[in-house]
């Protein structure tokens, strides 16, 4: 299950990255209008918006990440910078935000649920030699025992 779990985020993390070096190369940018604040922080501000902007194909609407203090003067009707990709204008990122960070965090929790399956394959591997050694070759642990 770990390993599993590890996988797919190591995938979406590699995902992640793949699309904000697109942006970062490829990307057009634009003001977006912020249309709703979609979520909010534990300590109340802003971190995920819905924004409006045009593209060359039309209207687009979207939603972002905001992080920190970025997020804290943001209304409804409010600007916000964005970048987006020309060919799927739905994938767009807040302009500040094309460093990784979001998908460095999946990196990291990649490896601890890495870490944790390896982990776990190792006790299970211990266990087995271990039960194995008490019970002796070709037995298994509820058969009975015939003394010789």
């Amino acid at each position: 299950m770990f390993g599993s779990v590890a996988g797919i985020m190591g995938w979406e993390a590699g995902q992640e990255n793949q699309l904000l070096h697109d942006l970062r190369e490829h990307g057009r940018r634009a003001e977006a209008t912020v249309v709703a604040i979609a979520g909010r922080s534990e300590e109340g501000w802003p971190n995920y918006l819905a924004v409006r902007f045009v593209a060359p194909s039309g209207v687009v609407e979207a939603h972002i990440d905001v992080e920190g203090d970025s997020g804290r003067d943001l209304k409804p009707g409010g600007h916000v910078p964005v970048v987006y990709d020309p060919s799927d204008p739905s994938e767009v990122r807040h302009a500040d935000f094309l460093g990784g960070s979001d998908a460095g965090g999946l990196r990291l929790g990649s490896v601890l649920f890495g870490l944790l399956a390896a982990g776990f394959l190792v006790g299970t591997v211990r266990e087995v030699m271990r039960v194995k050694a008490e019970t002796g070759a070709g037995e298994t642990p509820d058969s009975p025992r015939t003394e010789a």
